[in-house]
């Protein structure tokens, strides 16, 4: 039986794709490392129907369970999960130096979702192409779901990766911090959408401080 498409946790965002991310994708969210960019990451280690790894590269699994925690009490786009699932998220650190896909590989497990935060430190490394096919394929042999969460890089060192790694991906978001208005979420592509779906790109806009949550420290623990 084929799975359902994989919810975001935006609500109109979801509706606007047809109900969500298709099954096999590699999606990468993009933003500033100061936004909540990864809060897609925590919603999808969150998600009742994903069996999710959650590979964190710059921060130790008990300050991401944490911020899991708090943004799932707080109901900050994790909608009704509630804040219980946050102590069973399968969350492991992960180093990055000389990574490769026989080294990275083993780190995914047998779990159908793989959540990699933040992916800017692997792209950094020169086997980022190979830890980038292991995520693809494995979550491809599952009719899973990968999110790579990849956080702006300050100096522009990474702009050519990084444009790759989103020409290769299946799915692409970008979350948009703007203090003074609106935050907002666009899916730029996404493949294997029904035909009914619109046109691409799409903008949702959210709310700040009731759906989403900033955490300022991340990147710097």
């Amino acid at each position: 039986m084929a799975r359902d498409a994989f919810r975001t946790g935006v609500h109109s965002l979801d509706r606007a794709l047809g109900g969500g991310i298709p099954p096999g994708s590699l999606a990468v969210a993009l933003g500033d490392a100061a936004s909540a960019v990864e809060l897609l990451g925590y919603r999808t280690a969150v998600a009742p129907d994903l069996d999710t790894r959650y590979l964190t590269t710059m921060r130790t699994p008990a300050t991401v369970r944490a911020a899991i925690g708090d943004a799932a009490s707080a109901g900050r786009t994790l909608g009704d999960l509630g804040p219980a699932r946050a102590e069973t998220v399968d969350i492991r650190q992960v180093g990055v130096a000389g990574e490769s896909a026989d080294v990275f590989h083993p780190s995914l497990g047998e779990h159908d979702a793989v959540v990699v935060d933040s992916f800017r430190d692997i792209l950094a490394t020169d086997g980022w192409r190979d830890a980038f096919t292991a995520v693809r394929d494995h979550v491809r042999e599952r009719d899973g779901l990968a999110l790579l969460v990849l956080d702006a890089d300050p100096d522009g060192a990474l702009d050519r990766p990084v444009r790759q790694v989103c020409r290769a991906a299946d799915a692409v978001f970008e979350y948009r911090a703007d203090r003074a208005t609106e935050d907002t979420l666009t899916a730029r592509k996404v493949r294997g959408l029904a035909t009914e779906v619109p046109v691409l790109p799409v903008t949702v806009s959210l709310e700040v401080g009731r759906t989403l949550h900033h955490d300022p420290d991340r990147g710097h623990q």
